[in-house]
């Protein structure tokens, strides 16, 4: 079932993308912990697509958390506590440590952004944009960005269930399941690169390249309390970042 929607989703996305700033500003693995644990769980939990936003957190965020170890775990120079060595390489405690912490932003990063990707309502999102006068182009810019991954989510799904009815099976082994990844794969990049390109021609065609205003058909949800309450928060965490770095430039 779909959360009640309370904010204006250009409030949810400059949070979160605030948030993701804090997050790198801090450097903290106890500050992104805590995000992760009582920010971005929470949100999923609570977003009415948990496992669809669950898989798509693991299987983004878990080749990185993977290479960050493999890279930092066994490649990190200033590591002196060693565990094992490999001669071309060496385990240390400090590498594991910081591979740990890399790992764990980028767990954040990812949740805290795919959830708001996932959940966003996009056309409100742009049509918002849109009344309060942004670039075209950059309007069109964030929502591809926003509505890629449930627009490739979706296209994959419809592109399985067309292989599946054509025969598909998907079997219990590698070899087969290799065969199915491809069969899905292939169509589904090819459509995405034909969508793009038809999009492009659509675009040009009504006019997106023109100067003027642009018109939305769908109604202004946003309010000047929103708005006021995004420019708040966009001054608190921007002044919160200058201090932070400027105590920790001066300790």
């Amino acid at each position: 079932m779909p959360r009640r929607r309370i904010y204006n989703p250009l409030t949810e996305l400059l949070a979160a993308v605030l948030l993701v700033v804090l997050v790198l500003v801090v450097n903290r693995w106890a500050f992104s912990l805590a995000v992760l644990v009582f920010g971005v769980l929470p949100a999923v939990l609570l977003s009415g697509r948990a496992r669809q936003i669950g898989l798509a957190i693991v299987l983004v965020a878990g080749p990185l958390l993977l290479s960050s170890l493999l890279l930092h775990g066994l490649f990190f120079p200033e590591g002196s506590t060693v565990l094992v060595d490999l001669d071309i390489a060496r385990v240390t405690t400090e590498g594991l440590i910081f591979a740990a912490g890399m790992g764990l932003r980028m767990t954040v990063f990812t949740g805290v952004l795919l959830t708001a990707a996932m959940t966003l309502d996009i056309p409100e999102l742009l049509a918002t944009m849109t009344h309060r006068g942004w670039n075209r182009k950059l309007v069109f810019i964030v929502g591809s960005a926003v509505g890629l991954l449930p627009h490739v989510a979706l296209r994959a799904q419809q592109v399985t269930r067309a292989q599946q009815a054509r025969g598909l099976v998907v079997g219990r082994g590698s070899l087969s399941r290799f065969r199915a990844l491809v069969a899905v794969t292939t169509p589904l990049v090819i459509g995405l690169l034909v969508d793009a390109s038809e999009r492009n021609s659509m675009l040009e065609a009504r006019g997106f390249s023109s100067p003027g205003a642009r018109t939305s058909y769908l109604p202004d949800t946003d309010t000047p309390h929103q708005r006021r309450a995004r420019r708040a928060m966009v001054g608190v965490v921007g002044a919160f970042s200058v201090a932070w770095l400027v105590v920790a430039a001066i300790a």
